[in-house]
C-alpha cells in the first residue's frame, strides 16, 4: 500500500516544480485526492469527539467555549481539530512531541508521592495564545507539522514501567484540546493501577472536563491572573471558563493545585492577588495548594524584567494572611516557599530545592504530630 504524505508536505513537493493546485492536470488532482483520503485514516488523525454536524458541510466544535464553527478545511484555533467533508478530526492522537521522565513535584504537584518520577508528556497545540508562553514553539504549532514520537496507550505503559513510574502527566502544551487521546490513554492506564495526572490552562467546557476526570486523579490548573482584561489581552481568552474549570475538578472530588505566574506591570496587583487568594479559600478550599511562580522572559514579552523577588514573596505573604494553608512558590529556588509546613504544629515536613525532596518527614502523608497532609500520598 503507498504510504500516505501530509498535506504539508505534498504541497512542498508541488512548489519544488512550480506547481500550484489550479494547474494541476487530472492525473496529479487524482493523485492529491488519493492522498487525501489516505490521510483521514493514518494513526495520528481520528475523528473528534465533542462536536455538531451542521448544514452545508460546516461543523461546530462544542470542546471548549470558543464554540467555533469551521467550513470544510477550517482548523480550530487551538490547531488540533480540523474539518473534513462535514467529519471533525483531531490532529492530536498518539503523536506526543514531547516524552520526559521528569520529577513530579514539577508539574507542580507537590501533595502526590513527593520524590517520585512520572513520564511526562504533550502533543503540540493550545486554545490560548499567552503572550508569555514557555512552550511556544510546540503549543502554537499543528501537531502534523513537528517532529514527534508513535506513542499509543500501550507504548505509553511500557515507557512507565520500564522507567518504574507509576504516574503519567500530560503536561508541556494544553491537554484539554486532545480529550480523545488523554481519555484512550487515562482508561487503560488506570486499569494497570497506574496514576494519571493533568497539567491544564483550564479552557474547558465542563463536559468533556468530566469525562476526562474518570480516569484522572489529579490537575495543576495555570490560573493565568483573577482578571478578565488580563486574560483577554495576554492570553486571549476569558477569565470564567478557567474559573469553572477549578470548580468542576473540586466537585469531581479530584485533586487540584494552582499556579500562578507573577508577570511584572500585568497581574502583579497585590488587591487583586489577594481577591483571588480570597475566592480560593471560599470556593476551593484552604486545602488547596498554590504556587506562585517568578516570570521568566519568554516569547513575546521577552523586554521585560524578571519578577522581583519581593514580589513574589508578598504574593505569598498575601496567600498566608488570606488563609490558605499551602502557599508555595516556583521558578525560586532556594526558597522557603519550596517547602511543605504543618498547618498544626507549624514544622517543616518536607523539604525541598526546586523539583527535589531533600528531607520528607511524613508518612503517607501524615506529620510526625498526627496531623493529615491532603493529597494523593501512595
Amino acid at each position: 500500500m503507498t504510504e500516505p504524505i501530509s498535506r504539508r508536505e505534498f504541497f512542498k513537493s508541488l512548489a519544488k516544480l512550480g506547481i500550484g493546485m489550479a494547474v494541476l492536470p487530472p492525473a496529479l488532482k487524482a493523485l492529491f485526492d488519493f492522498h487525501e483520503n489516505l490521510w483521514a485514516q493514518t494513526s495520528s488523525f481520528k475523528e473528534a469527539e465533542y462536536y455538531t454536524k451542521l448544514d452545508g458541510g460546516k461543523v461546530q466544535c462544542t470542546l471548549c467555549p470558543n464554540m467555533h464553527i469551521l467550513k470544510d478545511g477550517g482548523i480550530q484555533v487551538c490547531n488540533t481539530r480540523i474539518n473534513k467533508k462535514g467529519t471533525l478530526y483531531t490532529l492530536a492522537y498518539n503523536n506526543p512531541c514531547v516524552l520526559n521522565i521528569d520529577p513530579i513535584e514539577k508539574g507542580p504537584f507537590f501533595h502526590i508521592r513527593p520524590g517520585t518520577n512520572t513520564v511526562a508528556l504533550g502533543v503540540g497545540g493550545c486554545n490560548l495564545r499567552c503572550l508569555y508562553c514557555q512552550n511556544w514553539n510546540m503549543a502554537m504549532e499543528r501537531p502534523d507539522r513537528l517532529d514527534n514520537l508513535d506513542m499509543p496507550k500501550e507504548k505509553i505503559l511500557d515507557a512507565a514501567k520500564d522507567k518504574e513510574c507509576k504516574t503519567i502527566v500530560f503536561t508541556f502544551t494544553e491537554p484539554s484540546v486532545y480529550p480523545e487521546y488523554v481519555k484512550e490513554v487515562t482508561a487503560y492506564t488506570a486499569e494497570k493501577k497506574i496514576l494519571n495526572l493533568v497539567c491544564t490552562s483550564g479552557f474547558i467546557n465542563t463536559q468533556p472536563l468530566k469525562d476526562i476526570c474518570k480516569n484522572v486523579q489529579g490537575f495543576t490548573v495555570t490560573l493565568k491572573a483573577f482578571n478578565d482584561k488580563f486574560y483577554q489581552k495576554i492570553c486571549g481568552q476569558t477569565l470564567k471558563p478557567v474559573l469553572n474549570t477549578m470548580e468542576t475538578i473540586k466537585f469531581e472530588k479530584r485533586w487540584l493545585e494552582i499556579v500562578n505566574l507573577v508577570v511584572p506591570g500585568y497581574n502583579d496587583d497585590m488587591k487583586v492577588i489577594k481577591e483571588m487568594c480570597e475566592w480560593i479559600k471560599k470556593t476551593l478550599g484552604e486545602d488547596t495548594p498554590i504556587h506562585f511562580g517568578r516570570f521568566v522572559p519568554q516569547y513575546k514579552l521577552k523586554d521585560l524584567p524578571p519578577t522581583p523577588l519581593q514580589t513574589i514573596d508578598d504574593a505569598r505573604k498575601i496567600g498566608q494572611d488570606a488563609g490558605l494553608k499551602y502557599v508555595y512558590t516556583f521558578n525560586v529556588a532556594p526558597h522557603d516557599g519550596n517547602n511543605t509546613y504543618c498547618p498544626k504544629c507549624k514544622k517543616l515536613v518536607i523539604e525541598r530545592l526546586a523539583f527535589k525532596i531533600l528531607k520528607n518527614e511524613t508518612k503517607k502523608g501524615k506529620c510526625p504530630c498526627g496531623y493529615q497532609l491532603p493529597g494523593i500520598w501512595e
